[in-house]
């Protein structure tokens, strides 16, 4: 299942109060790693096989005032009760990450929340090999916790330069009965950059409303035993 998931997060960071540096309002723009499928856009869409659409999902920061993130993901438009289907979730290029006393960014995080009426399937979570720029690769991981999934991104990425996150995929296990709607969703961004003068500036990032489904899986009826 092919997935493509591309995302941007421009000027997180906002003017401090203790400090009047002319920069620092909106002084970063940076374009994080996404997800294939019709983010916010795919749960607007009637089913298919294997949905994959383009969307735009707003979000509100604690620095740089309302961003968006724009992904592709990739899920099935429909699943059977009982069966197991996958997501998979591609990283696009950021192009060069460069402002005014930008140093550099790194710990990049974006937290998902399998969809309710699933269940993670043992060992099927993993980062793809050989995917993602070294710059991010290196140290990548993606986590389960509690029905949340983490993509975390220790890599620095050096103002004027860019990068592209590895891929990552799952697999997830329908309990829900025939008729429910299973929502991938969005809960949260974050970043912490390194500036000139103020040193690190932690940033987060929620969609709006939160969570946000960006992509969903329609149950259908297990076809019937065979006689």
């Amino acid at each position: 299942m092919s997935v493509r998931q591309a995302w941007t997060i421009g000027r997180i960071f906002a003017k401090m109060s203790t400090v009047e540096e002319p920069w620092m309002p909106r002084f970063l723009q940076l374009v994080a790693w996404g997800a294939v499928v019709p983010l916010a856009l795919v749960a607007l869409a009637g089913p298919t096989a294997d949905a994959s659409t383009q969307a735009r999902v707003p979000l509100v920061c604690s620095r740089g005032g309302d961003q968006t993130y724009m992904a592709h993901v990739s899920v099935p438009g429909e699943a059977a009760e009982g069966g197991v289907y996958t997501v998979r979730v591609d990283g696009h290029n950021s192009g060069a990450i460069s402002h005014t006393g930008l140093n550099h960014i790194r710990d990049m995080t974006t937290e998902y929340a399998l969809p309710p009426g699933t269940s993670l399937v043992e060992g099927s979570l993993k980062v793809v090999p050989g995917t993602g720029t070294p710059n991010v690769a290196a140290g990548a991981k993606v986590v389960h916790d509690g029905g949340k999934i983490r993509m975390l991104l220790p890599g620095k990425v050096e103002a004027g330069w860019s990068f592209t996150a590895p891929s990552f995929e799952l697999q997830v296990k329908v309990n829900a009965k025939a008729g429910a709607s299973l929502p991938l969703q969005l809960l949260q961004y974050r970043v912490t950059a390194n500036a000139f003068l103020v040193g690190d500036v932690h940033t987060t990032c929620d969609p709006h409303p939160k969570p946000y489904a960006i992509g969903t899986t329609k149950v259908k009826s297990a076809a019937p035993a065979a006689p």
